[in-house]
């Protein structure tokens, strides 16, 4: 359900965000794209803690009502915009709550979005607008092969942005698929790009190499929680680099990836408690496998971690994708469960155990 907004200055919002209202997917804690007709200084004296990224479609990123806009900043701003691919004009006006169509697109939506197509003219930016109106919404995309965008890559604030959107998106594989044939995730994510030259065993992992593996497990998602998303898309980044040892072909590469992910991250300025999370996600997603077999003393500290059922998300996601099957998963929510009951009973300890009880009878 979207939220009360109360705009600071006229402003109308454009492309993912309109979108998300016209298909019925308000996400609260996504950024807001706006458009407006007010001035960077203009923003400056009525919105507090205002921020100039520097970047293409972003003049100025403001806090309103505890949601983060970022606001394009024109004068013909109510008029038809070129933003390459057409639908990314298409507005909703929050003050009256209805639906503006300068660009005259809505007979593309209401056929219904899988029709659509558009040309591709070679440009990152287009190339990431493309890839998230494919995760989000399930619009067609143009075939790759005849041009490749080229050019500076996109800067690390706009890359964090795009991959936010995509990633809450309904099918992220759709949209990273296609970033990978443009060449955006080589040039912007080589370390992403390095996942599909890593083979797997054919006899656990049907999908085939390690990018095929992670694109799948965003199938398998309950939600589109960031933090999990996140956490699948590099749950086995570590396998990159990690080496065989004592027949484990990927030894520790859950605490390599962790590290990792943790640079990845870093690198697009995510929130560092965010990363954190990743971090820890990714590092630990092969312990809800290992807690029915070891001692509680081994896994106590993980399982007393707030993040841990959505570690057994990841790892839910994670095994689906193979032909393992979910009973590992199963065992260990049992595991789980069990540990929480005895926490909670001061007569035991987290594994079971009778506590001596002199002192309380």
């Amino acid at each position: 359900m979207d939220m009360p907004f109360h705009p600071p200055v006229p402003l109308e919002f454009y492309g993912f965000s309109s979108l998300d209202r016209y298909f019925g997917q308000v996400d609260p804690e996504l950024p807001l794209l706006a458009a407006t007709g007010s001035d960077p200084a203009v923003l400056a004296k009525k919105v507090d803690a205002v921020s100039f990224p520097g970047v293409p479609r972003v003049d100025a990123e403001a806090q309103v009502d505890g949601r983060t806009v970022l606001f394009r900043c024109a004068d013909d701003w109510q008029g038809r915009q070129d933003l390459s691919v057409p639908v990314m004009d298409f507005r909703y006006v929050p003050e009256r709550r209805v639906f503006r169509d300068p660009s005259e697109v809505y007979y593309l939506l209401r056929e219904g979005n899988s029709r659509i197509r558009t040309p591709f003219r070679c440009s990152w930016l287009e190339a990431a607008d493309l890839a998230v109106l494919a995760s989000r919404y399930g619009f067609s995309l143009p075939e790759v092969g005849v041009c490749e965008p080229s050019g500076p890559p996109l800067p690390g604030y706009l890359q964090r942005l795009y991959l936010v959107f995509l990633l809450t998106g309904k099918n992220p594989a759709a949209g990273l698929t296609f970033l990978k044939k443009t060449g955006f995730i080589r040039e912007h994510w080589p370390l992403l790009d390095l996942l599909d030259r890593v083979d797997h065993s054919k006899e656990y992992h049907p999908e085939g190499n390690v990018w095929q593996h992670t694109l799948e497990t965003f199938s398998y998602r309950k939600t589109r929680d960031l933090v999990l998303s996140l956490s699948l898309l590099l749950h086995d980044i570590g396998k990159v680099k990690a080496v065989e040892n004592e027949g484990n072909r990927f030894d520790r590469h859950a605490q390599i990836g962790g590290s990792m992910a943790m640079d990845f991250l870093k690198d697009l300025s995510f929130d560092p408690a965010l990363t954190e999370e990743v971090r820890f996600l990714v590092s630990r997603h092969m312990m809800p496998a290992m807690v029915a077999r070891l001692p509680v003393f081994r896994t106590e500290e993980t399982m007393n971690d707030p993040l841990f059922p959505l570690l057994l998300e990841v790892y839910r996601c994670d095994i689906s994708s193979t032909f393992r099957g979910p009973d590992g998963y199963y065992e260990a929510c049992r595991v789980y469960r069990e540990f929480l009951k005895n926490r909670k009973n001061p007569f035991r300890t987290s594994a079971g155990k009778k506590i001596f009880r002199t002192y309380v009878e």
